[in-house]
């Protein structure tokens, strides 16, 4: 298993990029409601100190990434190169 940025948990999307490429990601979770959106990962490396592996923006690289909508998160998980995604719509 490998942490993300500093030791924690959230990954860039080029971290996430390299780690599919490597079969250490095999897909991933969209989980929210309206205009809050995370991304969860999803197989051996996506897990760090018991904590899911989220993905992170550049600007806020220790915070998880938040999508304002579905299409976004999906999109962004194409560019990665997953094409297993779950959603799971929450209140």
């Amino acid at each position: 298993m490998i942490s993300g940025i500093n030791g924690g948990n959230c990954i860039l999307s080029s971290m996430a990029k390299s780690r599919v490429e490597s079969n250490m990601i095999d897909g991933a979770e969209v989980i929210g409601s309206k205009g809050n959106y995370v991304v969860v990962f999803k197989g051996s490396a996506a897990e760090w100190n018991e904590k899911p592996v989220v993905l992170s923006s550049s600007r806020q690289p220790y915070e998880p990434r938040i999508f304002k909508s579905l299409d976004g998160a999906i999109a962004e998980l194409n560019r990665i190169g997953l094409h297993e995604i779950a959603v799971k719509v929450t209140d």
